[in-house]
């Protein structure tokens, strides 16, 4: 990650967003598979669900 990504928090907040729920994405294909818990999917929601509120804040912020 370079320099400016940390300095545009709105890109960074919507990237990580991005990875967030490319992750729910695959985690969940792999708990309909029998490969991850239930207990890691449900991680995997409150990940997202704090990167929608970063991105709200960071938003909000500006």
């Amino acid at each position: 990650m370079s320099e400016s990504e940390f300095s545009n928090p709105l890109k960074l907040a919507g990237d990580n967003l991005q990875e967030a729920n490319r992750q729910l994405e695959r985690a969940t294909d792999d708990y309909n598979n029998g490969r991850i818990s239930r207990h890691r999917l449900d991680q995997l929601h409150e990940l997202r669900d704090i990167a929608v509120e970063d991105l709200a804040r960071v938003v909000k912020e500006r």
